[in-house]
């Protein structure tokens, strides 16, 4: 069996963990979307000039790439744990879901005030601060929380009607997948570290004229 045909089998014994958290993701992003839209005038405001004064602070100063690096590992490192903890506990899918509706809101509520600062011409800040990394971080996240839920089902069957599937081969086929989603996050972690910082100056010199 090859890589697609695994992906496709993985999907169809799992569908109903795929559409709970891509579902619970992406309200997340609308709620969080929206959150900004209904957001008093002055909170806003106060909002736009403190990162108005962080991103000209990123233009004028050198960025310590091993703090920011540091920093965004240990943002994202109980988030992961947590996910991956939750896998190994009966009631845990209802609290991974919710984990999952948190990290869409945050996502949602970062772009969508980026979008709206600078007179509502955020949209090159927007792109070049949050895609680049979230095209590996939200395959990354949806993936651990899948496997997680995968876990918290068997533990459920295990404990309530005595199934018992976790053996030897799936063992070695969750570390296989761990790797995979694990190096997705590395990549990412590496482009918001060393590239998007590179981006966003670019884009202020060039597009906002920022010095």
């Amino acid at each position: 069996m090859n890589l697609m045909e695994k992906m496709n089998s993985n999907f169809k014994e799992n569908k109903m963990f795929y559409l709970l958290v891509l579902t619970f993701f992406f309200v997340g992003i609308l709620l969080g979307a929206y959150t900004i839209k209904y957001m008093d005038g002055i909170d806003a405001k106060d909002l736009s000039d403190y990162f108005t004064a962080f991103i000209k602070s990123i233009n004028n100063q050198e960025i310590k790439t091993n703090e920011l690096l540091f920093s965004i590992i240990k943002n994202n490192f109980l988030t992961i744990l947590l996910i991956i903890a939750l896998g190994f506990t009966v009631f845990g899918a209802p609290i991974i879901l919710i984990v999952d509706l948190i990290k869409g809101f945050t996502l949602g509520y970062t772009f969508s005030f980026l979008l709206t600062t600078f007179e509502g011409k955020g949209i090159w800040i927007a792109l070049t601060s949050t895609v680049p990394q979230n095209l590996l971080y939200v395959p990354f996240f949806v993936g651990i929380s899948i496997i997680s839920l995968e876990l918290s089902s068997m533990k459920i069957k295990e404990k309530f009607f005595g199934v018992t599937r976790f053996n030897k081969v799936m063992s070695n086929g969750l570390i296989i997948k761990l790797s995979f989603f694990f190096i997705l996050f590395i990549i990412g972690v590496f482009i918001e570290c060393y590239l998007s910082p590179g981006l966003i100056r670019l884009v202020l010199t060039k597009v906002y004229k920022i010095t």
